[in-house]
């Protein structure tokens, strides 16, 4: 009998050849036992017979030993056999009294599975019969029918392709299936390797090959990744048969230049002249190799061959092999320790020569003693499963046992959750329902010298217990981010140290579905080497974005995102669209600090700074101080061989810009000497000084230490019961409070920032993330606010609104500090955040009064230039196509007015939330308008008038677009939770009113509603068509307008109204295509007559409230039939009311220090925002007057909102959270007969 090498895991087996040494396997039988079969007693039924059942009864279990295969070496069947029964003897005392446990095992490594299983049914008449195994693709495929029509149930059957997996109660897998090692070797490629080409072979004949390169396809094709090569020969005819195409396939796949291949050719000539050329070609002998676990042996032992021959050595770490448990020498994990304790116990008990043969092998052959672990495992599942009797006595109960929720934790191992079948509400509530899948971990490991296996544990993969398999599991593009450490700077060593422990306990952990999509992998260079480096390798890596601590060089890299760089030496920012900050520039900075000098001054201001963009620096300093009427006494630029400390003044406010490591211990000392003096500094720098400043001003006094200044956005990194959910968070994640630094701290808000971001991104590169900070403006990420982003300039209509708007920075509500705080964070801040609106003055064109007005209202210009940033973006985006508009006055004009229902007092009410609504809102209706070539004729704030030939494209339009908003993720449920809540006040208020969507059940509610609710009026007619040469677009007026207007004002949220005008317009075909109900005749505000309107039913089963026909009518006709307000119109204050009195002499007092085209400039927006039409005028002049009257205009619209929030109740709460005040209604107290919910009910 030959003696054979393991020639793979667990997979099949083909032409294996004889081992170089050779190993006796355990005897499979006893010779005692007669044929067909062989009964052999289990060690722990030798001692387990004893204390009966019931009333004399006694349990005999036979375990069905199938584990075998004539087609797996004879070594590799004889080190799993070890591994079980090594299990079972140390399990011995686990089995109850009165059960008799009996293994059945073949008579031969030859003998037939189905003589074998045959047998033992007719031997287990009357007793309940068990298997383990089988082991082999086809074995298990075999035994599906005959396992279910004998009620048995196997225990980790092995099997190398996913042909038998799926939900089967006679399987009882313990392992994690092909395809998931599949998974794990793609996601280690990605996010490990890092690499740019990925190959792949397999075998085109074979089931497994072409599934499983169907498979990788699709996973990479979903991450946004591709195949570089394929090698795909048939297997069948061996190498002869295609020995010339091999050549030919061979030479286009090595052309293809792949730096990492993905091994899935089955065991096979082919299989091993591909690998024979992989190790032996000069073009291939570096490129990793990836298999999975059935090609383990057969890999190393063909690519040990051919290193032979070809006198080459091996590379370490070049194989790499996944895995269905840990080897048996990580002694990591506990459940290992204990497995080579009781597999050493159980071989030493004996001197037997095959017993001592298979000590050998776990010793030396890694590959035998994996195998074993997979035995001894099985055991351990197998031994747990026979404890409870009561499930012993048939087959049918023994089966539901195994089902009823069942975990099985083997020390640190977790074999589970299994669970039967299960009803829907049970699955809802957390049960696993129909699972025989008990793996959830994929291991990996690699060859390294001596050809010995090694763990990698950055290549370990987990879904959890809770997933039943991999099938579910979504493999997401990584963001591989890279951090360059400068080794010839200490501080900036140090600094990236700090930086990578932050953000590390929220990189990819290989836990899919938490966290497991940022990486930040590191680089180690001189400042010399490091473009260099890097340069080579983005060659073969893929390298999206840089993190941490750069220098201007790596800076200067193209066609890469920096998110958040941080400088080796003080820099301007300059606008670069991949360049992207989150933390506060150093013109912020410096914006806040000369705001803080100039509410306490302290003297002559000087600035001494070193740095290569000293000239820059200062020339933004000295605008700021001039915006602030500051004057600076003088400046001092030091050469990097020069001192800072003989610039030093000795009294007034000096800014110390470049400070290094050893002129800290200077600066402590000249502060703490000079009484009358304070330095400001940047916090770049005090972040990588951080350690030296807290050694050299630790024994100065807090007079000292107040006088030294800088601002930051960051919450204290040190502050206990801090209120910060970033602080909280980070406190979770560094518990060791010596760790816990400014730098660790920015490390982890980025950290927690991108995967924040990658939620949102299917697929990942450097354009696509900065793309997303354009695109978003605005990002909120526990109490931190970045934003807002915005690439493109600040015109709209040939108009400059702002000098430039184009924005790559967004750290806001910076405060200023003194080191005293830095050093106790029970210190308060000296100024609390605000966000600086860097509005630079020319002094010969503004005043100082000027100036203050602007330091106050800071933070309502940045929200103003937020709202801007996103309306000019839209605009600029998605510009009129002229071509599209309606320009015939003779034909009709199908009219479209779109209206967000209840929006001002949502954008009052949730400021972060609305830009990204109302993004996502506009983009919506204008691909619709695209699609159905329709025209913008304008927009108010966040209604669209819309113009369209075809009556039908218009109805078409307006269908979709309510369909579009239903399916829209709009990624909150806090418009669904505001409109309920302001159904449920306004049933409270009206006993008569019932909510028509408050009170549906969930399921229903979702699928007939989903966040912002658009109302639509349409309407057809002749019109009064004109050509703007403003706006150089078109513009509709007349009747048919105000028609369109007042129909859409009188609609609900969600809902769509025609007019009559409109449904007659449509042919007979096009109205079988619509679904309509007559409304009947409706009195329209401001119409002369009744108008008969028909409801669109574009969301089927949407019900609504009645029409709003007491709702104020927004447009009225005037002279020349253009629409204006008949609602907002006030000639002084005594027309308003005290609300919008008090809003209007607020604005005007905050105005008046502005010129009339500023305040034009800062007007305008709010206009657009609240739908408030400027005074109707021929031509309008912008003077005080008009601006009066706009102003008013704005107050009476604002002042209703306020008013109706306050309408018959004293009582009212606000909440200042993120700058608004919202106004919460009081007037429902009875949980019982008023809604109650988490979020506030806010007023409109």
């Amino acid at each position: 009998m030959n003696d054979y090498r393991l020639c793979g895991g667990c997979g099949a087996v083909l032409n294996c050849r004889p081992a170089s040494r050779v190993v006796r396997a355990p005897p499979l039988v006893a010779s005692n036992l007669p044929r067909p079969f062989t009964m052999a007693v289990a060690l722990l039924a030798l001692l387990s017979v004893g204390v009966r059942v019931a009333a004399g009864a006694e349990v005999t279990v036979n375990i069905l030993y199938l584990m075998y295969n004539p087609k797996f070496p004879k070594v590799s069947v004889d080190a799993l056999s070890t591994g079980f029964e090594a299990s079972l003897a140390a399990r011995r005392g686990d089995i109850p009294n009165g059960v008799k446990v009996s293994v059945i095992r073949p008579s031969s490594h030859d003998q037939p599975i189905e003589e074998l299983f045959e047998s033992a049914v007719e031997a287990s008449k009357g007793k309940l019969l068990i298997a383990v195994g089988p082991l082999g693709n086809d074995n298990v495929l075999w035994s599906l029918e005959h396992l279910k029509n004998n009620d048995v149930v196997a225990f980790s059957p092995l099997t190398y392709s996913d042909e038998a997996r799926g939900w089967n109660r006679h399987l009882y897998f313990t392992t994690a299936e092909p395809d998931a090692e599949l998974l794990t070797l793609i996601r280690y490629f990605a996010v490990t390797l890092r690499l740019s080409r990925l190959g792949f072979m397999y075998l085109s004949d074979s089931y497994f090959g072409k599934e499983s390169h169907a498979f990788t396809l699709k996973i990479l094709s979903g991450m946004g990744y591709e195949l570089s090569g394929t090698f795909s020969l048939e297997g069948t005819g061996g190498l002869e048969v295609v020995s010339t195409a091999f050549d030919a396939e061979w030479e286009q796949f090595v052309n293809t230049r792949p730096l990492a291949v993905l091994l899935l050719g089955s065991p096979n000539p082919v299989t091993r002249e591909f690998v024979r050329r992989m190790a032996t070609d000069d073009r291939t002998t570096g490129v990793y190799v990836l298999a999975p676990s059935s090609a383990q042996v057969f890999l190393i032992n063909t690519w040990r061959d051919a290193l032979e021959e070809s006198g080459r050595e091996l590379i370490p770490g070049q194989l790499i092999i996944s895995g269905v448990n840990p080897l048996s020498n990580h002694a990591r994990f506990a459940v290992v320790k204990r497995f080579r304790e009781e597999v050493d116990e159980y071989l030493s008990s004996s001197d037997e020569e095959h017993r001592f043969a298979m000590r050998q092998e776990l010793l030396e052959d890694d590959t035998s003693g994996e195998l074993m672990l997979t035995g001894w495992i099985t055991g351990e599942v197998v031994s747990r499963a026979l404890r409870s009797t009561l499930s012993l006595t048939n087959s049918t109960a023994f089966i539901d046992s195994l089902y009823e929720q069942r975990r099985y934790l083997i020390d640190d191992l977790v074999v589970g959750d299994f669970g039967g079948d299960c009803d829907a509400f049970a699955a809802w509530q957390g049960a696993v329902c129909q699972c025989n899948q008990g793996g959830s971990v994929v291991y990996m490991k690699e060859v390294v010298d001596g050809f010995r296996l090694q763990p990698v544990v950055t290549g370990f993969l987990t879904w959890g217990a809770s997933e039943c398999s991999s099938a579910g599991v979504v493999l997401r593009a990584p963001l591989n981010g890279l951090i360059v450490q400068l080794m010839d700077n200490v501080v900036v060593y140090r600094a990236s140290l700090r930086y990578l422990n932050g953000a590390s306990a929220l990189l990819g952990n290989g836990r899919i579905g938490e966290r497991d999509r940022f990486f930040l992998h590191p680089l180690e260079a001189t400042g010399d080497e490091a473009v260099e480096q890097l340069e080579q390798m983005r060659d073969v890596k893929v390298i999206p974005a840089l993190f941490g601590v750069v220098n201007k060089e790596i800076l200067a890299t193209e066609n890469l995102a920096f998110i958040d760089p941080i400088t080796s030496n003080p820099r301007m920012n300059r606008f670069n669209r991949n360049v992207i900050y989150v933390s506060p520039t150093l013109a912020q900075e410096l914006y806040v600090l000369v705001q803080y000098i100039s509410e306490h001054p302290g003297g002559n201001v000087r600035v001494v700074i070193r740095t290569h963009d000293a000239d820059m620096i200062l020339e933004v300093l000295i605008a700021t101080l001039r915006t602030y009427g500051i004057f600076m006494q003088s400046k001092v630029i030091v050469d990097n061989e020069g001192s800072l400390k003989p610039h030093l003044p000795s009294s007034g406010d000096v800014f110390v810009i470049g400070f290094t490591a050893l002129e800290v211990y200077d600066l402590a000392e000249h502060l703490d000497a000079k009484r009358g003096l304070r330095i400001f500094a940047i916090y770049p720098d005090v972040t990588l000084m951080y350690e030296e400043l807290r050694a050299a001003f630790s024994r100065t006094p807090p007079t000292t230490t107040n006088r030294f200044v800088f601002a930051t956005n960051q919450p204290h990194w040190a502050e206990e019961n801090s209120s910060s959910l970033t602080v909280q968070a980070y406190h979770k994640a560094v518990p060791e409070p010596a760790m816990r630094t400014p730098m660790s701290l920015r490390g982890f808000s980025t950290a927690r920032l991108m995967v924040s971001v990658l939620d949102h991104m299917e697929k990942v590169d450097a354009k696509l993330l900065a793309d997303y900070f354009y695109s978003e403006s605005t990002i909120n990420v526990d109490d931190m606010r970045y934003g807002p982003f915005s690439d493109v300039d600040c015109i709209v209509n040939g108009v400059a609104l702002a000098s430039n708007c184009l924005s790559n920075y967004g750290g806001t509500n910076i405060s200023v500090w003194s080191l005293t705080r830095l050093l106790d964070p029970a210190t308060p801040p000296l100024q609390n955040g605000v966000t600086p609106t860097l509005v630079y003055v020319d002094e010969n064109k503004l005043t100082q009064g000027q100036v203050i007005a602007i330091a106050i209202g800071s933070t309502l210009v940045a929200l103003l230039l937020a709202a801007l940033a996103l309306v000019l973006y839209f605009t600029l985006r998605n510009a009129r196509d002229n071509e599209l508009a309606p320009r015939e006055p003779t034909e009709p004009v199908t009219l479209v007015f779109t209206d967000i229902e209840s929006s001002t007092a949502q954008w009052a009410g949730f400021p972060e939330l609305m830009p990204d609504a109302v993004a996502s809102h506009h983009k919506i209706i204008r691909s619709l308008m695209v699609e159905y070539n329709c025209y913008e004729v304008k927009t108010i704030g966040d209604s669209f008038m819309i113009a369209c030939r075809s009556p039908f494209a218009a109805v078409q339009l307006v269908s979709e677009l309510q369909r579009h908003f239903l399916s829209h993720k709009w990624e909150t449920e806090v418009f669904d939770r505001f409109y309920h809540a302001f159904e449920e006040q306004r049933a409270c208020d009206d006993k008569e009113y019932t909510p028509p969507t408050a009170r549906l059940a969930p399921d229903v509610y979702g699928s007939l509603w989903n966040g912002l609710r658009v109302r639509v009026g349409v309407h057809t007619g002749l019109c009064d068509i004109r050509y703007d040469e403003v706006t150089k677009g078109y513009d509709y007026y007349g009747g048919t307008t105000n028609m369109a207007a007042r129909t859409e004002s009188v609609a609900n949220g969600g809902q769509v109204l025609l007019t009559r005008a409109t449904y007659l317009a449509l042919s007979e075909d096009e109205r079988k295509e619509i679904d309509v109900v007559p409304l009947g005749l409706v009195a329209l505000r401001g119409a002369p007559q009744p108008v008969e309107l028909y409801q669109l039913n574009a969301v089927p089963g949407r019900t609504f409230a009645a029409l709003r026909l007491d709702r104020e009518y927004y447009f009225d006709e005037g002279g020349d039939g253009t629409t204006i307000t008949t609602s907002d119109h006030s000639s002084s204050l005594a027309d308003l009311s005290e609300s919008a009195q008090m809003i209007a002499s607020s604005l005007e007092a905050l105005l008046s220090t502005f010129k009339v085209p500023q305040r034009e400039k800062l007007l305008r927006p709010y206009c657009e925002r609240w739908r408030v039409p400027l005074p109707n005028q021929a031509n309008p002049v912008w003077d005080d007057v008009y601006c009066g009257d706009v102003i008013r205009r704005i107050a009476a619209k604002v002042g209703r909102v306020v008013d109706h929030s306050a309408n018959g109740n004293n009582e009212l709460t606000t909440s200042t959270h993120s700058t608004s005040v919202i106004y919460i209604s009081n007037r429902c107290s009875q949980l019982d007969e008023c809604f109650s919910a988490d979020q506030p009910f806010v007023s409109v």
